[in-house]
């Protein structure tokens, strides 16, 4: 016996458990079990799956500042290293670029990300991760999610990857729906 579907095929209704759709008049071929709805609903609640995400989310967030250190430090590492041994190379200003972008990173890791992001995730205070946005005009943009495109930038793409996936995950699969603007 197939499954039956929990949503009208025709305009995405929940069936809640009918064989015809009370929106638009669609009948389905199979009786319909009742099913929780996983989108987001009008009335402003989060996502069902949160329940499920949140575990991954605390704990990438709460390492994430160790994660860009380490990044940091090992490009701070390999263009000490490269500059000391390989001198006077055509290559010089990618080591120093290595050395700049490894000392960026673990100042932002360290002074910013850690006490902004890290400990907020560790303590599961996601009010205040969704709420510390940057305002422009009326456009909303979450500081967590700039932070990691930062060291995204200076990490030389792996630094950042464990502040933006919770930083993602904690906007479009939060507790509660992000509100990208301020109307």
């Amino acid at each position: 016996m197939a499954k039956a579907p929990k949503f009208c095929p025709e305009c995405g209704a929940e069936l809640g458990g009918n064989k015809i759709c009370e929106k638009c008049g669609y009948e389905t071929s199979q009786t319909v079990e009742k099913e929780v709805k996983t989108q987001l609903t009008s009335s402003g609640e989060g996502n069902p799956n949160w329940q499920n995400v949140e575990p991954f989310v605390t704990l990438l967030g709460k390492w994430a500042w160790v994660i860009a250190v380490i990044n940091g430090l090992v490009y701070l590492f390999l263009g000490i290293m490269w500059f000391a041994f390989i001198p006077f190379s055509f290559m010089d200003a990618t080591y120093i670029c290595y050395i700049i972008s490894g000392i960026i990173t673990i100042i932002i890791a360290i002074i910013i990300v850690k006490p902004r992001f890290s400990s907020r995730c560790a303590a599961k205070d996601w009010d205040y991760l969704l709420n510390d946005v940057l305002t422009l005009g009326n456009l909303r943009i979450p500081w967590m999610l700039i932070w990691g495109i930062l060291i995204q930038i200076f990490g030389n793409w792996w630094g950042g990857l464990p502040i933006i996936i919770p930083a993602l995950l904690l906007i479009f699969m939060g507790p509660k729906p992000y509100d990208w603007t301020t109307d």
